[in-house]
């Protein structure tokens, strides 16, 4: 079967966690060698995130606090991923824009072909830069005031904001969606206009706001 960046899969029967090699998203299988049985993967994973959560007891890298007009729950997008990142893209974006636009700016003197053939390697820097710092330093954060709320995810009080309003939230649910690197795993915020987040978060992560959004909400 092929491997995907699943989510971790238990056995109704024995409770035993399913190996990652056992189960196929696509075919939405995963199979229990213990019990050599197969079983729907969907529905696997919709078993784990009825399990309760409780806000008052985060795991590490998340939050949930009460606010004098609602509340405020997040985590951290931090991953041991940024210590390649971050000096990678140190060092591969200081050689390539250093040299097509440094040297321009150090001889003073424009030219127009180099600096297009630059574009590529100034947005893949922009791109890939924002990367990195989510991963070092970032975060995804749902606040509701009354019956205002915003997600936002980003570096600081610099990143991008989704607005909603409560009273048109219908639901919250997980959302997978398959791509050449896997299964990308994220939250979606229901209602007139759907709003989904959290993409690249750890399972743990992902289900403590997804259950705790349910609550919340009282979705």
């Amino acid at each position: 079967m092929d491997r995907k960046d699943s989510m971790k899969a238990v056995c109704p029967k024995c409770r035993g966690a399913i190996p990652l090699d056992d189960v196929n998203v696509a075919r939405d299988i995963a199979v229990c060698r213990r019990c050599e049985q197969t079983f729907a993967y969907s529905e696997l994973i919709e078993e784990q995130e009825a399990a309760p959560v409780d806000p008052n007891r985060p795991p590490k890298g998340t939050w949930f606090k009460r606010t004098p007009g609602g509340f405020e729950v997040g985590s951290t997008t931090r991953s041991p991923i940024a210590f390649f990142l971050v000096p990678f893209m140190c060092v591969w974006s200081g050689f390539s824009l250093s040299g097509i636009y440094g040297t321009q700016i150090a001889k003073g003197k424009f030219n127009l072909m180099m600096s297009l053939f630059g574009i590529p390697f100034l947005l893949g820097t922009l791109l890939f830069g924002s990367i990195a710092l989510m991963a070092a330093c970032g975060k995804v954060r749902v606040r509701l005031d009354g019956k205002n709320g915003e997600v936002f995810t980003g570096v600081g009080p610099v990143g991008w904001r989704q607005r909603f309003q409560k009273d048109d939230v219908t639901g919250v649910r997980r959302t997978e969606r398959l791509g050449d690197k896997g299964v990308s795993h994220q939250i979606m915020i229901e209602g007139r206009k759907p709003i989904q987040f959290a993409s690249g978060l750890s399972v743990e992560r992902l289900n403590f706001l997804l259950g705790t959004l349910r609550q919340a909400l009282g979705k």
